[in-house]
């Protein structure tokens, strides 16, 4: 399978194609600046911004018309100058809804019906779950604008026609892959304080490329 990923240089992303190529699959990577990743067999890197429907499409036609992706797979997020949440916002406003309606309107162009999106632990049905000092933070702090655009993108999926699948990993950490375990759509059960390590969430988005059972879910994901 050939897939097109958003975000492919973020330290999540990285980990995806790293998964994705392990497992035979051939990516098409759009990032803003193409020396950020190394070249590899079976990569294809294009320059470009999901915020731009005509880079998306540059993104899918790159490989031709006998090698097109057949799923996209969305790991951007929201950034600002630090990981510290009150941190000035670097990314363009909507980067993620914007980004995710760019991609479906491209999908529709090309008949492509599979996308995969990585969201957080926190948006929408499993807000309620959420410890009260990050609440506190989503609510006064810029960490907050990044769960609404999370939010919005998601509801533009979940208004759409094609097979999306949603994660919603709890919080993200550089250790080794291990098994993941699913907490359902509003984390009841994600426990005090979970985390799931970056390799564990590319393993688990890859998985999500060729799962039916996966269609139509926005799980909570822990290792």
């Amino acid at each position: 399978m050939r897939v097109l990923i958003f975000g492919a240089n973020g330290r999540t992303g990285q980990h995806v194609v790293d998964e994705a190529l392990s497992r035979g699959h051939h990516v098409t990577a759009l990032v803003r600046n193409a020396s950020s990743l190394p070249p590899r067999d079976k990569l294809a890197i294009i320059q470009g911004s999901p915020m731009e429907l005509s880079s998306i499409i540059a993104a899918i036609e790159a490989t031709g018309p006998n090698d097109r992706p057949e799923a996209i797979l969305i790991t951007l997020n929201t950034a600002r100058t630090s990981d510290n949440p009150f941190a000035k916002l670097i990314s363009p406003p909507r980067l993620l809804t914007t980004s995710v309606s760019n991609a479906l309107e491209a999908m529709k162009q090309h008949g492509i019906r599979n996308i995969v999106y990585l969201s957080a632990f926190g948006v929408g049905s499993s807000y309620p779950n959420m410890l009260s000092a990050m609440k506190l933070l989503m609510r006064y702090s810029n960490l907050g604008k990044a769960y609404e655009d999370h939010e919005e993108a998601e509801k533009v999926l979940r208004a759409s026609q094609v097979h999306w699948v949603i994660a919603r990993p709890v919080m993200l950490t550089d250790k080794d892959q291990a098994a993941v375990v699913e907490h359902g759509e509003d984390g009841a059960t994600a426990g005090w304080v979970p985390s799931i390590s970056r390799a564990s969430v590319a393993s688990y988005l890859i998985d999500a490329l060729g799962s039916e059972k996966r269609v139509g879910t926005s799980l909570v994901i822990s290792n």
